[in-house]
């Protein structure tokens, strides 16, 4: 099944116009979040509301490792000199020091219970955006900056398109092999039940930072790569918009899977900016006062009566049948 559905990804370009291709790269990005966003809450059972922090610095990490220019002139003037580095090479930089904000936050907040850990990470991309405007020369405000054309993953959307697709699928193949290995185990012993973990002897802070590490550093990756898909980085990319996104595709998939939210993911980002784009000019013209977010969020609902186990588990249960 998984090796028809890649060849199936291998051919889509070569029947689809060049402008869908881009959207699907995107596509490919967008669900690294998603599963990796999953990989903290649907395995460990701890909400994180603010994902995009790890999406943000990612982006940031690499977009200034390639532009070091936009230090010239500030505090951080002596790196402005730095060597040119491979635009792979600060990608997985971007995902690095994802996980090290990612440890640091964790270590931190994951002693927190209950929704004070989910409430500590809501406020965290307001603060990161803030900065993007406090240290407006280095990061570009709310604008953001370009990296360049020569920058790009590739010259063309084909070409961005499946390095979009391997990053993913490294990813996603990784992510799979943690959840499923004795680790796995552990995370998912923490979110059946956190106090018969500690009962019998695990450790639960260390795995779920050890999670929320993981979960940071695919984030980082993640958004890293769609700045040099896009060739620019602004705060969009910590912004709340994105995080909604995130988890409308997760939760619709299905929490606690893997498929559930890179189908979730598939479904959600295409919907919006691709269907929803054309349907939307059809809606404005009946002046019905709506928009794409509302349509998305009523798609929830209808999925959250129909399949609140999310989409993959529903599909399991009716292949069984």
């Amino acid at each position: 099944m998984m090796v028809f559905l890649i060849i199936v990804a291998v051919i889509t370009p070569w029947f689809m116009p060049d402008a869908f291709t881009y959207i699907l790269g995107l596509t490919c990005l967008f669900m690294i979040l998603t599963v990796s966003w999953d990989l903290m809450v649907g395995y460990t059972g701890q909400v994180n509301l603010g994902h995009t922090v790890f999406v943000g610095i990612g982006a940031y990490t690499t977009a200034l490792l390639q532009v070091p220019s936009r230090f010239q002139g500030t505090f951080l003037s002596p790196l402005a000199g730095m060597p040119e580095i491979s635009i792979f090479a600060t990608i997985f930089l971007g995902g690095i020091a994802a996980g090290i904000v990612g440890f640091i936050i964790g270590v931190i907040t994951l002693r927190l219970r209950g929704w004070y850990f989910a409430l500590v990470t809501a406020v965290l991309p307001l603060v990161f955006i803030e900065t993007t405007v406090i240290w407006r020369e280095i990061f570009g405000g709310e604008e953001g900056f370009s990296v360049g054309l020569e920058k790009a993953l590739a010259p063309a959307s084909t070409g961005k398109y499946y390095i979009a697709l391997i990053i993913m699928l490294i990813s996603v193949a990784i992510m799979f092999t943690i959840v499923n290995s004795r680790i796995g185990l552990k995370f998912k012993a923490i979110r059946d039940d956190l106090d018969l973990a500690e009962a019998v002897g695990i450790d639960t802070v260390k795995y779920k930072v050890l999670a929320f590490v993981i979960s940071s550093f695919f984030a980082g990756i993640a958004g890293a790569a769609i700045v040099h898909y896009r060739v620019t980085v602004s705060p969009d990319l910590y912004d709340v918009p994105l995080m909604l996104l995130i988890i409308l595709a997760a939760v619709i998939g299905g929490l606690g899977t893997i498929f559930g939210p890179l189908i979730g993911g598939l479904i959600i980002y295409l919907t919006k900016y691709w269907w929803l784009k054309g349907a939307m000019a059809t809606i404005a013209a009946t002046g019905l006062p709506i928009n794409d977010d509302i349509i998305l969020y009523a798609i929830l609902v209808v999925i959250a009566i129909l399949a609140p186990e999310g989409l993959w588990i529903k599909a399991k249960k009716l292949a069984k049948r």
